[in-house]
């Protein structure tokens, strides 16, 4: 039994480390110099009503390459407007963060217990979530302080329950997914009050939390 769970392991490793293969060669084919937000735009426009599909597959597979969200984001904003943009960015972030669950996931909570389980933080995170899942990753989600990727590979080795991790994680990317895809949409003016209402709001979404939790803590 012990043979047949490490091959079973070592062919989804296998398999993972084949797409992120597969995945680098067509970002080097492409040139990752050229991926910028004007650049995304223009590619996502040229496949016409497949545009939204193709972008939202683009943040999908972000999370195996690290690839900032940011340039992503600001390209929805140039390509389908602030609304279009910030539901295409929900759906394809939510994507992308449960593809980072599900890989996490796949590994094996007690396996990656017995090589992490030394570490308090993840120990305290994991017994956090298993009673207050939902709020603790809709906090981590808001609050910019916690890096997107890794928080969601964090989620996938713990005990947390999947319903709240998808839930909190898509009410959790709106505010900072519409302020930034406001930004994107004004970049062609940034002289523009659209541009100054845009930076208004990313200052907002990304200090109001810490605001909140500072005056809470005092």
């Amino acid at each position: 039994m012990m043979m047949i769970g490490g091959k079973k392991s070592a062919i989804k490793v296998g398999s993972l480390l084949v797409v992120l293969l597969a995945v680098l060669l067509l970002v080097h084919f492409i040139g990752v110099s050229r991926l910028t937000p004007e650049s995304i735009r223009k590619l996502i426009i040229s496949f016409g009503w497949w545009g939204p599909v193709v972008y939202v597959f683009m943040y999908t597979i972000r999370p195996l390459l690290l690839f900032p969200a940011i340039i992503l984001t600001l390209a929805g904003g140039l390509a389908f407007g602030p609304w279009w943009g910030t539901l295409y960015v929900v759906i394809g972030g939510l994507l992308g963060a449960c593809l980072c669950f599900a890989i996490a996931r796949s590994l094996g909570h007690e396996k990656t217990k017995k090589y992490l389980g030394n570490f308090p933080q993840i120990q305290a995170f994991d017994d956090q979530v298993v009673e207050h899942g939902f709020r603790t990753m809709l906090i981590m989600r808001v609050v910019p302080i916690f890096p997107y990727d890794p928080v969601s590979y964090l989620a996938g080795l713990s005990k947390m329950r999947f319903s709240d991790y998808a839930v909190a994680t898509a009410i959790g990317m709106v505010p900072g997914a519409f302020a930034y895809n406001v930004l994107g949409c004004s970049l062609t003016d940034i002289l523009s009050p659209t541009f100054l209402m845009a930076l208004v709001l990313v200052i907002i979404v990304m200090f109001t939390p810490l605001v909140y939790h500072f005056v809470k803590h005092k």
